[in-house]
């Protein structure tokens, strides 16, 4: 970390010597300082080594190995080597990576735009279709493995004798994903020789194998930022009823107790959607993002939650696509509430229609958000559902506290043999969110972290219990599915609107919102105002790291605003506060 801290103040990416194009492009991102991962690898990666880099997610490394490839084509442009032909191959886990990579690459090609042409393969294009603009010999095309391998197998991408480099980007995520196998059939299209860059936020023994694979005596850089994040990251976790957590998130939200952009983190799809229509019923507006929407629609929605449109994204981490379960997580789960399109052909009689019914929608085994995509500014993280592995988890809370920035994580933890008999919350069965818990506590003490207990004053949050229960009867499983077929319905448009706006006129797209209210259930009136008397006296302690001991009375907006206002008049300075306020049992 002192490290880091030296070389802002001492190295800036003038040192680098860029072409005056990328430097010009450069210096508009408004890049000053490099970060640890891009000092120590850039002028590795402009030697010519291959670079083997572990750095935590949010420390630069999209940067690290973009800057060096553009330097090196625009380079050789001006040495007269103007032969059009693939020069790199970035493959990437998840086609929001892939997406997020390439609109970075177009931004470093602002003033050579003519000059180095940028192709994505891994949108949801069909091969066919792509095949023209393969066909134009981009200077670098960015593919997850298993669309990279269809090009090169039918022969519409040929690599042999033009690749100078390759870069796999979240090796390790490549890898969880299953693309193992692809990776290898990729190896056998390349040359001989080319540079190699892997970036991974962890180093396996998966890792090590594909070193030795791809690798040809690499520069290993293991940049321990984790000191880093444990400073900016406050953690935070509730032990509650699989109702509570209804419960806290709308005293959380609704009370303003977090400020800021908010990303709550479920475990399946119509999670992602009770959940928003449960908050629908208080007039909190949200938005989801899932594996089942279109690719286009993904995109926006995280371009414009980064941009502060949307405040509160309910983002599904599906587990299952990403194969990152701890190898102590045996249990299968079950839904504890099935409905007839869950029941066994045994039990309805009725097999072939289930099965149609559960091939209705569609998701995207090349989803991912929880890790890769660039979330900005990120206030905090929920995780309303709790993750099912430890990785999971440092994915999830890496969303936040990114690049220097302050953040803080609030995760509910259900116990396994909770005996909830709210059918409104049914949860799945075999889950056991204590056992992760352990291991993720386990895991953070290990990096000099802790996670802080949390408890709400029942007194207080007990006024809004009727409240939450009167909501909660009208997000029914029906009203569930129905949400989710219309989202999907809505998205499918707004995705096609997308398409042919996208890159020409984005500002045209400003009216296109994707936090709607879906109400395929009775909104009530009286639930979208709190009532004075159950407002509750809170206190907003000073920010941990910078504690005099000294806890601000919160009573309402217009309160705090008036104190506020008169400790700055008396010359008093502004305080650094944490994000949540506590409505915490003395």
């Amino acid at each position: 970390m002192a490290e880091a801290k030296l070389l802002e103040q001492s190295e800036t990416f003038a040192s680098f010597d860029f072409d005056p194009r990328l430097a010009r492009a450069v210096a508009q991102l408004n890049f000053t300082h490099p970060t640890l991962v891009q000092a120590k690898a850039i002028p590795l990666a402009l030697a010519g080594k291959d670079i083997l880099a572990r750095a935590r997610t949010g420390s630069g490394k999209t940067a690290a190995y973009t800057l060096p490839i553009v330097q090196k084509i625009l380079a050789a442009n001006e040495n007269g080597e103007t032969d059009p032909s693939i020069k790199a191959l970035i493959l990437v886990p998840t086609r929001e990576l892939a997406e997020q990579v390439t609109t970075h690459l177009k931004k470093l090609l602002v003033y050579a735009k003519e000059i180095v042409k940028v192709v994505n393969l891994a949108g949801q294009v069909s091969p066919q279709l792509q095949r023209p603009m393969l066909a134009e010999k981009p200077d670098i095309v960015v593919a997850t493995p298993s669309k990279a391998l269809i090009h090169l197998e039918s022969g519409n991408m040929v690599l042999r004798e033009s690749l100078q480099n390759l870069v796999i980007d979240e090796a390790d995520l490549v890898l969880s994903f299953g693309y193992e196998e692809d990776l290898r059939k990729v190896l056998t299209h390349l040359p001989k020789i080319f540079q190699s860059f892997l970036m991974s936020a962890t180093f396996t023994k998966d890792i090590e194998e594909l070193k030795q694979l791809v690798l040809r005596q690499p520069a290993i850089l293991r940049l321990e930022e984790e000191e880093d994040e444990s400073e900016h990251l406050t953690q935070y976790a509730v032990r509650c009823t699989e109702f509570e957590k209804f419960l806290y998130t709308f005293v959380t939200i609704k009370l303003r107790l977090i400020r800021g952009k908010i990303i709550l983190f479920v475990n399946d799809i119509d999670r992602c959607y009770k959940l928003k229509l449960f908050l629908e019923q208080f007039s909190i507006k949200s938005c989801v993002l899932n594996s089942e929407l279109p690719l286009n629609s993904r995109y926006h929605i995280v371009e414009e939650f980064n941009r502060g449109i949307y405040d509160y994204l309910i983002a599904t981490d599906e587990s299952e696509l990403k194969g990152e379960d701890d190898e102590e997580n045996n249990e299968e789960p079950n839904v504890e509430e099935q409905d007839d399109e869950s029941k066994t052909e045994e039990e309805t009689g009725k097999g072939t229609k289930i099965k149609k019914k559960q091939q209705k929608f569609h998701k995207d085994k090349e989803y991912g958000v929880s890790r890769g995509v660039d979330f900005q500014g990120v206030t905090a993280v929920m995780n309303f559902d709790f993750p099912t592995s430890v990785k999971a988890y440092t994915h999830r809370v890496g969303r936040t506290a990114r690049g220097g920035q302050r953040g803080m994580s609030l995760s509910f933890v259900v116990d396994k043999d909770d005996s909830v008999h709210h059918r409104e919350v049914a949860r799945v069965k075999g889950v056991n969110d204590v056992a992760v818990f352990e291991r993720v506590e386990k895991q953070q003490k290990a990096k000099n972290a802790e996670i802080k207990s949390y408890t709400y004053d029942k007194k207080v949050v007990d006024g809004f219990r009727y409240r939450v229960q009167d909501a909660l009867k009208a997000v029914t499983k029906m009203a569930v599915k129905e949400a989710r077929i219309t989202e999907i319905k809505r998205e499918i448009l707004n995705s096609e609107k997308l398409k042919s706006h996208f890159e020409d006129k984005p500002k045209d797209l400003d009216f296109l919102r994707h936090d709607q209210a879906l109400q395929p259930t009775r909104i009530q009136e009286h639930l979208k105002h709190i009532p004075s008397y159950l407002m509750p006296r809170v206190t907003m302690p000073v920010n941990p790291v910078e504690s005099s001991g000294v806890d601000v009375p919160f009573h309402s907006d217009k309160k705090r605003r008036r104190n506020q206002q008169g400790h700055h008049r008396h010359g008093g300075k502004k305080q650094r506060h944490d994000p949540l306020k506590t409505i915490r049992r003395k």
